[in-house]
């Protein structure tokens, strides 16, 4: 009976690992909720197998995302071209949808008006430096393909993650 219920509860934590991940689809920080996961998997005395080592990969990982994330679309946006302000605008911009869609489109809003803010912000940004409505529009797409590799890095970082909670709790 007891065996029973492990595999239960196992399968019940593999559920909250999952749905921790899709927080960072949805703009949240499920890394973060992933890392504090580990740190009381780390506590607990029975999970022998998930040491100090694992657990600072795990925080590395989540780290290493939000490096990703930060830094990502914006160095697409200079790579394909963008001005100092461009770059400016999708930063800006991005932040911007991701506070105003939380609140206006729960739970999808802040990805959406997220990636819509940068586009638009880096659009600005660069109309009002170079005053060209094409190479605003070239480096808002970049934009775009940058804060969506972001989000992207981010969510696969959190599957790294989940994939080591997952192995060092099976039994």
């Amino acid at each position: 009976m007891q065996e029973v219920l492990l595999k239960i509860l196992l399968v019940i934590f593999y559920v909250y690992l999952f749905a921790a991940l899709f927080l960072n689809i949805i703009g949240l920080p499920g890394n973060w909720v992933l890392v504090g996961t580990a740190l009381i998997l780390k506590l607990v005395p029975w999970f022998d197998e998930f040491t100090w080592v694992w657990f600072f990969i795990v925080l590395g990982l989540a780290v290493v995302a939000e490096i990703i994330e930060s830094f990502l679309g914006l160095v697409v946006v200079a790579k394909k071209g963008g001005s100092r302000w461009g770059v400016l605008g999708s930063f800006v911009g991005g932040i911007t949808g991701v506070i105003l869609g939380a609140g206006v489109i729960p739970p999808f809003g802040s990805v959406v008006l997220g990636l819509a803010g940068a586009f638009a912000g880096a659009v600005l940004g660069e109309y009002v430096n170079e005053k060209k409505t094409e190479d605003a529009l070239r480096v808002g797409f970049w934009s775009f393909i940058g804060r969506s590799l972001a989000i992207m890095g981010k969510v696969a970082a959190g599957a790294g993650i989940v994939w080591i909670l997952i192995v060092k709790t099976w039994f």
